[in-house]
């Protein structure tokens, strides 16, 4: 079993999935192989010459000129730590923070450890960043190339 997870990894790095169908069957696979595949395949992805993890200080910054374009996830850099992040189109006329009229994506996040009147914190979110478009962070965050959704672990339908 080990031969055939080393063999659909090492497919997984070398050859570009075209399509679908250029994928190995792994439907045969058990649960627990299936975990070990999918572990297997992260530190795949975590060890290619694309991951990036990043650590930008408190501040606005420009899409494309400051921080590049692209699909990233953020996280917050310091222990028990919580604050805002916006992500938007126009500058106020200070050129620190959102413009009037400006569309906006805002969202706050915070470390797992930090739960105010016992509210579940977001953890991470991802945005697909824009040339030419502003981000507002409210402390240190951690920038990570964006690896898909997070599996939450529901059954599928067939």
């Amino acid at each position: 079993m080990k031969k055939l997870i080393s063999i659909i990894l090492t497919l997984v790095m070398l050859v570009p999935a075209v399509s679908l169908a250029d994928l190995p069957d792994i439907s045969d696979l058990s649960y627990d192989e299936l975990v070990q595949l999918k572990d297997k395949i992260n530190l795949a992805i975590w060890s290619s010459e694309e991951w990036q993890e990043v650590e930008v200080p408190a501040g606005t910054y420009q899409i494309g000129v400051d921080i590049p374009a692209g699909h990233w996830t953020l996280r917050v850099a310091a222990k028990h730590d919580s604050f805002n992040v916006f992500y938007f189109d126009v500058l106020d006329e200070f050129g620190k923070s959102v413009g009037y009229g400006s569309k906006l994506l805002s969202n706050q996040i915070a470390t797992a450890d930090f739960s105010p009147f016992g509210a579940i914190p977001i953890t991470e979110i991802d945005i697909d960043m824009k040339d030419g478009w502003y981000l507002y962070l409210g402390g240190s965050t951690l920038f990570t190339t964006y690896a898909g959704k997070p599996d939450l672990g529901f059954k599928k339908g067939e």
